[in-house]
This record gives C-alpha cells, sequence and structure tokens, in this order.
C-alpha cells in the first residue's frame, strides 16, 4: 500500500462515518463546484472554448437521454439521469486518483444509488398515474393477476439489486486489478495503459447504469400503465 494512501486512511479512521460517506460527499461537493465554477459566466454573444464544449456535453447527453426515455419525457428526466451519470462517472475516476478510492466500490453506495433510482420509480409512477400504477402489477388480464402480481413485485425489487451488484462488482474489481499492478507488478510501465482502461470502464458503467435507471424511469411514466 502506498505511503499516500496510508496517510489518507489513517485520517479516515478519526471520522466516525468512515470513507463509505466522506468520498461520496468529496464527489458531490466536487461536482457542484465544477458547475458552478463552469458555467457562472455563461454568454451568448461570444462563448468560449470552455462554454462550447459544456454545450457539446450538454447536448450529447440530452441526445442519448432522448434515446432512451423517448422525447416526451426528456425534459423531465433529463435532471435526474444526467445528475446520475455525472456522479456515477465522477465517483468512478476517484479511484484512479492515488491514495484514493471509488465511492462506487463500495456496497453501501452503489446500494444507496440503486434505492435513489428504486424510489424514483415508484414516485413517477404514482405521480403519473396516481393509485392507477399498482394496476400494470396485476398486469393486463384481471384473472391472472393472483400469478402475474407476485411476478412483477418479484421484478420491480430485483432492479436495484441487479443495479447494485454490477455497479460494485465491476468498479470493486477494476480498483483492485489497479491497486495489485501497481503496487507489485511493473509500477512504472503497467499504471498507464491500466489507467487508460479503467477510464473506459468507468465511462462504460456510468452508461449502463444510466441506461437501466432511463428505462425503469421512462417506463413508470409511459402511458402504458
Amino acid at each position: 500500500m502506498h505511503e499516500l494512501e496510508k496517510g489518507i486512511l489513517y485520517i479516515f479512521s478519526f471520522i466516525p462515518a468512515g470513507p463509505g460517506v466522506v468520498l461520496p460527499w468529496l464527489v458531490t461537493i466536487g461536482a457542484a463546484f465544477a458547475c458552478w465554477y463552469l458555467t457562472r459566466n455563461l454568454t451568448f454573444e461570444d462563448p468560449g472554448k470552455a462554454q462550447n464544449l459544456l454545450e457539446y456535453i450538454y447536448e450529447s447527453l440530452e441526445d442519448f437521454i432522448c434515446n432512451i426515455v423517448g422525447k416526451k419525457n426528456v425534459k423531465e428526466l433529463m435532471p435526474v439521469l444526467a445528475t446520475i451519470f455525472i456522479y456515477i462517472f465522477s465517483a468512478n475516476l476517484m479511484g484512479l486518483v492515488p491514495g484514493l478510492k471509488s465511492p462506487t466500490s463500495m456496497f453501501s453506495n452503489c446500494l444507496g444509488m440503486a434505492l435513489i433510482v428504486f424510489c424514483l420509480t415508484a414516485f413517477y409512477g404514482f405521480k403519473h398515474h396516481g393509485l392507477g400504477y399498482i394496476k400494470h402489477f396485476a398486469g393486463p388480464v384481471w384473472w391472472m393477476a393472483p400469478l402475474m402480481f407476485p411476478i412483477h413485485v418479484v421484478g420491480e425489487f430485483s432492479r436495484p439489486i441487479s443495479l447494485t451488484l454490477r455497479l460494485f462488482g465491476n468498479i470493486m474489481g477494476e480498483d483492485v486489478v489497479i491497486l495489485v499492478l501497481t503496487s507489485f507488478i511493473f509500477p512504472l510501465i503497467v499504471p498507464l495503459p491500466m489507467h487508460l482502461l479503467a477510464i473506459f470502464t468507468s465511462l462504460l458503467q456510468a452508461l449502463v447504469f444510466t441506461i437501466l435507471s432511463g428505462v425503469y424511469l421512462s417506463g413508470a411514466v409511459s402511458e402504458g400503465h
């Protein structure tokens, strides 16, 4: 273990909440500060390179989310899904900083994100359909309700489990591999290609989590219910 990592873990040992709470807050505060700093001088007359880059990122995210939830729902779900993507991608990248680890490599944080999506799905479902949202659990045919209802309920609760395990397993494995390779095996040669691969997998896992969240949320607000 690197000396820097030992020092940071030593500091965390004096914090009752531990790194499981501190690291997510660092990601949140860092992302909030970056959003404020990068958007404090926006202009429509003569946008600079930074603003053009931000607008490109925003439009790319909007197009990406629109392909998931459809044009009708993109305005409502864009803030939620864009926040999920930015947070998870930033949290995944934190593991590349010497001495730190990805908040998403901790099971509790992944479970927390999955439960947020689970609660938001129910919230949007009841918001758009009222108590009628429960009817979709019974299926399209009333006499099949005793069979379909428990199946749909189990499927609904399996969603946060799937989101949690997928994100936790991939990011945890990625952090462990990088730590092992940089600590014991060719520390001056291996890190660069492994870090490039880690950036790709961090982006991929953020995209997968956002896509699945968008599918769940768009399904809750769709008129099919």
